[in-house]
């Protein structure tokens, strides 16, 4: 038996969205390419960075 086999040579970041947490790193990553959502995701990340560091 044989069968075919397919591929894609690709360029960029891969996001495996069928983990959960690379769900979220790809959220993280697209909204932060936004102009429009960078700003606030980033001070948002850094305000969790914050909290987390004075626990």
């Amino acid at each position: 038996d044989r069968q075919a086999v397919y591929a894609y040579d690709f360029e960029g970041k891969r996001y495996d969205v069928g983990d959960k947490f690379g769900f979220i790193k790809a959220t993280i990553d697209f909204s932060l390419d936004r102009e429009d959502l960078h700003d606030q995701v980033n001070e948002y990340i850094h305000t969790l960075v914050e909290k987390e560091k004075a626990k």
